[in-house]
């Protein structure tokens, strides 16, 4: 008896379309991972230029750091009443700690409208929190997502870790990303 086979069989369909489904949900989840990563790397970018930005005007008025820090960190939802000629009309001139809150308002309106989250904070690691120590320097930490733009122990709310020191006062370690954080930082001196 002789069989000839003509075309194929279901079996073999059957295998070739799971092996043809398995090869397209694998580029499917490369395709996502490739998007993932193109969206971190633009809000990265995005935060970078506004943090620049403001970093320079920043080191333009130093003296008004404290009032940086304060707008910065609690942003105010309303205009301050001195625009300093950043918007409106200015009518005077301004002091620098009315400046750097005219500045810092804008500032916190920008990255919020960008969907970041933005505080200003004595780094962590180059000398700790004492103004007079000669390393000391400030942080503009930016954050999206579950990150927050702070300095703490949490791994899945902070952005960076917190300074730590031996018994000499000497920094060990401090300032380091957590792992899961989505968030970058510049250190402003």
């Amino acid at each position: 008896m002789k069989n000839k086979q003509q075309g194929f069989g279901l079996i073999e369909v059957m295998v070739s379309l799971l092996i043809l489904a398995i090869a397209v949900l694998g580029f499917a989840a490369m395709q996502g991972q490739a998007i993932k990563a193109t969206d971190e790397s633009l809000e990265r970018t995005q935060s970078l230029i506004m943090m620049r930005n403001m970093g320079e005007k920043i080191r333009l008025n130093p003296t008004a750091i404290t009032s940086y820090q304060t707008a910065i960190n609690s942003p105010s939802t309303t205009v301050p009443t001195v625009s300093c000629g950043l918007y409106g009309s200015a009518t005077t001139a301004c002091t620098p700690a009315q400046l750097a809150t005219a500045e810092s308002y804008i500032f916190t309106q920008d990255m919020s409208n960008h969907g970041f989250t933005v505080n200003l904070h004595p780094c962590p690691s180059t000398g700790g929190q004492d103004a007079d120590n000669i390393m000391y320097s400030w942080c503009l930490i930016s954050a999206w997502g579950e990150t927050r733009p702070t300095i703490g122990t949490n791994a899945d709310e902070n952005c960076l870790t917190s300074q730590v020191t031996n018994d000499d006062n000497s920094i060990t370690k401090g300032g380091i990303y957590h792992p899961k954080a989505t968030c970058m930082f510049m250190e402003i001196t």
